[in-house]
């Protein structure tokens, strides 16, 4: 009786789960249109794939802005601002966008002494991005010795920090960065100029105290600054270590 009972709930159970399946089967797509939504997702994938390759390196208008470049670096600063409006005009996707914006800036903000102080400057980013840091360097430090009170003193100065720096001349790029750092110069320039003494305040040996002064002052003047939360973090991290 019990064998009976047993072979007749194999049976129940069989037919149940054959009639699970075949609901279960009813749902399933069919085997074309699951190929048919593979090939969609392939698609759409290829299609994401490909506008996260080209949008961080829309190239589109690279021309304009070279243009724009070889015009700044040739002082010829009417045609620059002119190829680098156009381009920031036309070209609103393409990663050169603030590049762009910095040079117009740049240009209608520090044209003094016929405009020779920022041809100076123009020259010197030049020989910097042509491998000639010490040409760079020596022309920066004579135009700010002509010009030292021209517009453009605080971008020679951190270009001349940056250069001491890369040299290791740590003393050189915290003389240099400090002059750009100095709250009476009001040079946006300042929060990177502060960054960079309190670095090479560190390389220097001076001490973690005088390099924290330099980060703590930078938070304080500048919360906002892209710079703060990285600076934010090193501060923490050094008093954890001063601590142990």
């Amino acid at each position: 009786m019990r064998r009976i009972r047993l072979a007749a709930f194999a049976v129940a159970l069989f037919a149940a789960g054959g009639a699970w399946g075949v609901a279960r089967a009813a749902t399933q797509p069919p085997p074309q249109e699951k190929e048919k939504e593979k090939e969609a997702t392939d698609v759409y994938r290829a299609i994401v794939r490909a506008a996260e390759v080209r949008s961080p390196s829309d190239t589109l208008g690279n021309g304009v802005y070279a243009a724009a470049r070889e015009a700044f670096y040739a002082g010829k600063f009417d045609d620059a601002i002119a190829r680098a409006t156009e381009f920031t005009k036309a070209y609103t996707r393409n990663l050169n966008m603030n590049d762009a914006l910095e040079l117009v800036l740049l240009v209608r903000g520090f044209r003094d002494f016929q405009d020779e102080p920022l041809r100076g400057y123009a020259k010197v980013v030049a020989l910097r991005e042509g491998g000639r840091p010490d040409s760079a360097s020596a022309l920066a430090a004579r135009t700010l010795e002509r010009w030292p009170g021209a517009r453009i003193r605080y971008h020679l100065h951190y270009q001349i920090a940056e250069l001491a720096r890369d040299r290791g001349d740590h003393a050189a790029a915290v003389n240099h960065a400090m002059a750009v750092a100095d709250s009476s110069s009001k040079s946006r320039l300042a929060p990177a100029a502060l960054k960079l003494a309190g670095d090479e305040t560190l390389a220097l040996g001076q001490g973690r105290d005088r390099a924290l002064k330099l980060y703590q002052e930078l938070l304080e003047r500048f919360p906002d600054s892209p710079l703060a939360p990285a600076v934010r973090s090193q501060v923490l991290e050094m008093r954890k270590g001063m601590q142990l």
